[in-house]
């Protein structure tokens, strides 16, 4: 696909959130025709055709769709879906059915990219990893653009001078995209998360592998058998394009792994096979899983062939983004710790994990279908009170130990309120909620920015 190829499709954007006005603004770019359809009443309409209207050209004349129906969608022969959309939406299904094209905002990005790209998605840590390749290979001279599921749109990084891609890819945006072609890519590693959307934990995870025939290189997590791949191993250059790692101090996981930790004394290095590059403690975030994520950085940039020195400053300075495990406040021997990117069960355990001292544990929202007895082992050992918020705070703490000390709350304020009154000198109060954040906050940074708001609010009181 081609934007020439476009010129004479009928074509429909499906969703007006960031990724469709990012869509807009390439059609537009490239002269092309399009309708919208987003699912609105006549009010919310006459409110997108005013943010619509600037972004046009006189040639550009929008019909604007209040409803994404069987009816509307068979008028197109390509529909671009935002990622908020699945492809099990009925008027998609019809489509699909009658032979009508359905891509994602990706799919364009693949077919107009000029540069190369790094692709990184999986259930935790995704941002984390794509922010931390950009930073060391910013730093190491290379103009690398942080884009896709993080901060900017793909299509609109298309504009910006770089040199090089690092592209963040959710599972819904895996399911539109067909073409894209990295130079190297990864599946992180695959958790229960989104299962009010995919059938079973193994359809979610399938959809992640869809990036696998996607990369020349394929960079693979040995410690998680989910993100293995499934197919393409029947000669030895289909197998060569997989490269493993895994954060094991066993030597005897290492064999075939060529990204992996070794121990000598107390010291634990990452290594590039039989060479030792770095010792861990000297990266800068916390917990055994940003071990991980560190190799999977040095595993990903190996295509640039790169020499290990160039890189060193920038793997070792990178501290973390906002919402990830983030220390935020200490005060009277106890720390303040904002993990509300912990969206899902996985997330929440490995940051239980990564604190320095007994937890007191803010957690609760919209559940995503998630089964939260995975949580009772940790908590059981490292979690002193669990108190719990938001829509599905009953249905979490049906499925937490009853050995488990629980308190259940309206708000998150409340919630600061009692951790500040319960934690003592040497403890951690942590907000890392295994739950999305729709039911009382525009979205995760705002559950995190309010949570960071109450904590100083407490401690200056």
């Amino acid at each position: 696909m081609n934007t020439e190829t476009l010129k004479n499709r009928r074509i429909l954007i499906a969703g007006l959130g960031l990724t469709g006005f990012s869509v807009i603004r390439f059609l537009v770019r490239h002269d092309l025709l399009f309708d919208v359809v987003v699912d609105c009443d006549e009010a919310q309409a006459n409110a997108y055709r005013q943010d619509i209207e600037p972004l046009i050209t006189a040639k550009q004349n929008p019909i604007l769709h209040t409803e994404l129906s069987m009816d509307v969608a068979a008028r197109y022969d390509l529909v671009i879906i935002s990622p908020g959309i699945p492809r099990s939406h009925p008027a998609i299904v019809s489509a699909l059915a009658a032979g009508i094209e359905v891509i994602g905002d990706i799919e364009l990005f693949a077919s107009a990219a000029t540069l190369p790209v790094i692709a990184v998605t999986g259930s935790n840590g995704k941002s984390t990893v794509v922010a931390w390749l950009a930073h060391t290979l910013q730093i190491a001279g290379i103009k690398a653009l942080a884009c896709g599921n993080i901060g900017q749109p793909a299509l609109d990084s298309l504009l910006v001078e770089a040199d090089l891609y690092v592209l963040e890819l959710s599972s819904y945006q895996l399911e539109s995209t067909y073409s894209l072609n990295a130079i190297s890519a990864t599946v992180l590693n695959i958790s229960a998360d989104h299962l009010d959307r995919y059938e079973s934990l193994d359809h979610y995870a399938q959809t992640k592998r869809r990036l696998h025939p996607m990369s020349d290189l394929v960079v693979v997590n040995r410690d998680d058998n989910r993100t293995w791949p499934t197919e393409g191993l029947s000669d030895e250059d289909s197998r060569n394009k997989y490269e493993y790692f895994t954060i094991s101090l066993d030597s005897a996981d290492h064999q075939n792994t060529r990204w992996h930790r070794l121990a000598n004394g107390d010291v634990n290095y990452l290594c590039d096979g039989d060479c030792s590059l770095i010792d861990e403690a000297q990266l800068s975030m916390p917990g055994v899983h940003n071990v991980a994520n560190a190799l999977a950085v040095l595993a990903l940039v190996s295509p640039l062939k790169l020499e290990f020195e160039r890189l060193r400053s920038g793997l070792i300075s990178f501290a973390g983004l906002p919402h990830r495990s983030q220390l935020v406040a200490e005060s009277d021997g106890i720390r303040w710790y904002n993990d509300s990117k912990g969206t899902n069960v996985d997330a929440c355990k490995k940051a239980i994990l990564a604190m320095p001292g007994p937890v007191l544990l803010i957690a609760g929202g919209i559940s995503k279908g998630a089964d939260f007895r995975p949580l009772n082992d940790v908590m059981r050992c490292h979690v002193k009170l669990v108190i719990l918020i938001g829509r599905d705070r009953e249905l979490m703490a049906e499925q937490l130990d009853d050995a488990i000390e629980i308190v259940m709350t309206a708000g998150l304020d409340e919630a600061v309120e009692i951790a500040s009154d319960r934690a003592e000198p040497g403890e951690v109060v942590l907000l890392s909620p295994a739950c999305a954040s729709f039911d009382m906050f525009r979205n995760f940074e705002d559950r995190g920015d309010q949570f960071v708001a109450a904590v100083h609010e407490v401690l200056a009181a």
